[in-house]
């Protein structure tokens, strides 16, 4: 099954929307623009999305990125294919160097002039004039007026709508709380005490960036075991309660009382913008997804960096370089009913787990990105070598959990004197 398009059409004026300029709507750009006639629609003023940090959470133009956030994935899966970061970077960034290498990728690709800024859109529908798909339009409609494409790369994230958890009598709690998003800097908590629910990485560094700044900071989580963090931090099980002043915690009837709550609770999709006719169910996971990317019912579409427990610049590459040839007809997919049922077997993977956690990959995310590059037909050595980044995403997972406060402080490079091909950890590096 492939996407035919009208055959006055030359490829280089077939029109493609691209729906966001953060790292899957750059890489997108790219190597779309190489061979399609592009146009990018960002809400906010500049490139980056996630990266781009703004101080002041007040405006409207602001994501869940804080003043000290530094990455916890090391940079060599915090890069696109021959597009390294600079050799005297440390391994784990600050947010600032990854959005400076964000702008140097832009301008050498010279993506800018593809951009509209401060343009959200408002609403994707398809215009289809018959049964199938081949010669399905995209009517994009934004802030300022409609267009119509040939094909759209929805490139907006998972960050962007923050979850706080339904918990009984929250609604009457006259307590200050926040979800993580708002968090911003960690003097405005000193002299306070703080609890930080949730337990996972945005959840731990947090609470490490309060405690490591002189704030009383505890922990509330559902883990089974404690979190490898200092003793002064007490660890609660998860919230069941609240009332006027208080909060109560599973296995435990008294109420405590804190200064503020930072609910670092995760995101909720938020893909409204996507027209009903779209036909994808875009509660809890956008679904159906023919190889968690191509909307099965309309091919021309897809959507990028959906999963989660991934590294999102390889991972949006590959399935920017699938897409494109995709839409250049040099992969078949299957039949659209065949890509359906596909598609429903991506949300029953893990039978043990809700569906919100369907797509978290892991480390089988290399296999992913591994079989996209074959049916791509690239040839992935050196720094591109899946074994070997799966080898130090595994290896940077252990020791993240096993010294969340010290895990940064190690350097990973992947070629030692002889230049063959492994990593390799410095363990003197000192603490920043």
């Amino acid at each position: 099954y492939t996407i035919k398009f009208e055959l006055q059409y030359r490829l280089n004026e077939m029109k493609v929307c691209i729906i966001g300029a953060g790292v899957a709507g750059l890489i997108n750009a790219r190597y779309l623009r190489e061979c399609f006639s592009v146009t990018v629609f960002e809400a906010t003023p500049n490139i980056g999305g996630i990266w781009l940090f703004n101080e002041d959470k007040e405006k409207s133009c602001y994501n869940a990125m804080y003043k000290n956030l530094r990455t916890n994935l090391p940079k060599q899966l915090m890069t696109f294919r021959n597009f390294p970061h600079d050799e005297k970077l440390l391994t784990f960034l600050t947010h600032n160097e990854v959005q400076s290498y964000l702008e140097r990728y832009c301008d050498a690709f010279s993506i800018r002039d593809l951009i509209h800024f401060n343009t959200p859109v408002i609403s994707v529908m398809p215009e289809i004039n018959n049964e199938d798909d081949r010669s399905t339009k995209w009517i994009v409609e934004t802030s300022k007026g409609k267009d119509v494409f040939d094909a759209i790369a929805v490139c907006t994230g998972r960050y962007d709508n923050p979850h706080i958890p339904a918990i009984d009598g929250l609604e009457n709690y006259c307590g200050r709380y926040i979800h993580s998003k708002d968090y911003s800097v960690p003097e405005e908590y000193v002299g306070l005490h703080v609890l930080v629910v949730g337990a996972h990485a945005s959840g731990v560094d947090l609470t490490l960036d309060l405690f490591e700044h002189g704030v009383h900071v505890d922990i509330s989580h559902r883990r089974p075991e404690p979190v490898a963090l200092s003793s002064e931090i007490k660890q609660f099980n998860e919230p069941y309660k609240f009332d006027k002043d208080h909060i109560y915690f599973k296995n435990n009837e008294t109420g405590f009382q804190f200064d503020a709550i930072i609910f670092a609770t995760g995101y909720d999709t938020n893909l409204d913008f996507l027209h009903p006719q779209c036909l994808l169910e875009t509660d809890v996971l956008p679904r159906p997804l023919y190889n968690f990317l191509i909307n099965p019912y309309h091919p021309s579409m897809a959507l990028f960096n959906q999963c989660a427990k991934i590294a999102p610049f390889p991972f949006s590459e590959y399935q920017a370089l699938y897409f494109r040839d995709v839409l250049l007809n040099k992969i078949t997919l299957p039949d659209p009913n065949d890509m359906i049922e596909s598609s429903k077997k991506l949300v029953q993977r893990l039978p043990s787990q809700p569906l919100k956690y369907q797509y978290n990959l892991d480390l089988s995310q290399f296999v992913y990105n591994q079989n996209l590059a074959d049916i791509c037909g690239l040839k992935l050595d050196g720094e591109n070598d899946m074994a070997a980044l799966c080898d130090l995403y595994d290896t940077v997972g252990q020791d993240r959990a096993r010294e969340p406060s010290k895990y940064r402080n190690k350097e990973y490079k992947f070629f030692d004197e002889d230049k063959n091909f492994k990593m390799i950890k410095d363990w003197n590096i000192k603490k920043i």
